[in-house]
């Protein structure tokens, strides 16, 4: 997936980081505020991180982010991922 996320033009890497660790935050947020834990792996989809591209672009840039919609969700999903990874803990269920 990494070779994918490297065809993304690099001006467009920071807004792809921000909505992941933005998304990985309203999860935790979310899972808290429902007496949840955060814990395990990053319980995020693609799909879903595709809506968050379409939803967190300036409609300005619109244009431009869907050319990369798809290598925008894959950053986007791996940000997400890695800020989950700091948030979580590890599920320890087997």
């Amino acid at each position: 997936m990494s070779a994918v996320v490297s065809t993304l033009p690099e001006d467009w890497a920071p807004v792809a980081s921000a909505l992941g660790q933005a998304w990985a935050q309203d999860c935790a947020t979310s899972l808290v505020a429902a007496e949840r834990e955060v814990v395990g792996a990053w319980p995020g989809t693609l799909r879903e991180a595709r809506q968050r591209v379409i939803a967190g672009v300036e409609l300005a840039l619109r244009a431009d982010a869907m050319r990369h919609l798809d290598d925008l969700a894959r950053a986007t999903y791996l940000a997400a991922r890695r800020h989950w990874a700091t948030i979580s803990e590890p599920d320890l269920e087997p």
